[in-house]
């Protein structure tokens, strides 16, 4: 089986070597057989075949085709998912910066950035000011129950293979559904943290 270094690899090698882009269930199953541990999603999907469209992202010998141009709905929403995830990846690296900044005393830990273990790949993991392992997970716009379904499976997976560890869990979102935050309260080692964009503007002339 070929080794590729990345999800992107992938996908251009498939397109070029299908003539054109694959379908959601064929894609799905390369990237999970290639990369297990992957959050692929169907919005993951839908950003490479926006971007591939467009040409942001260039296959050889590939032209986009009929099927591919979609009306102006496809493109408003593909364009929302594009936000979105650059969103999360913003999101992302300013708090793998300013860790603190979610919670005081917070420190990343070493390699804690897409932290990889057996149950997936970890956002951020960090310790607290007691010295508690701290799972933390990002989510751009609202977190419905899965987001806090992935936490806990992420402190689970930690707890196994840290048995004397207190390990606490974080979810950022910039909102949650009601039932996760009744199920929060019901889970004493899970915080929520709401995250708001604020916009400065500098008049340059």
């Amino acid at each position: 089986m070929k080794i590729y270094p990345s999800i992107k690899d992938l996908v251009i090698d498939t397109c070029a070597s299908e003539g054109k882009f694959p379908s959601y269930e064929t894609l799905t199953s390369l990237v999970f057989q290639n990369f297990p541990n992957s959050k692929w999603q169907k919005t993951h999907y839908a950003w490479y075949k926006s971007k591939i469209k467009r040409g942001d992202i260039i296959v050889p010998g590939f032209e986009v085709t009929s099927d591919m141009s979609g009306d102006s709905i496809e493109s408003d929403v593909e364009e929302t998912i594009d936000a979105s995830l650059s969103l999360e990846r913003d999101l992302h690296s300013f708090l793998a910066r300013s860790v603190n900044i979610i919670e005081p005393g917070l420190v990343l830990q070493s390699d804690g950035i897409e932290y990889q273990i057996d149950a997936g790949r970890i956002d951020l993991l960090a310790k607290d000011i007691n010295g508690q392992l701290v799972v933390i997970e990002l989510k751009a716009g609202i977190a419905k129950d899965a987001a806090l379904g992935q936490l806990l499976g992420y402190i689970g997976c930690i707890s196994e293979n840290n048995e004397k560890a207190i390990v606490r869990g974080i979810l950022i979102a910039s909102d949650f559904d009601k039932r996760v935050i009744y199920g929060a309260k019901a889970l004493p080692q899970i915080k929520l943290v709401k995250y708001k964009v604020s916009f400065q503007l500098e008049e340059i002339i």
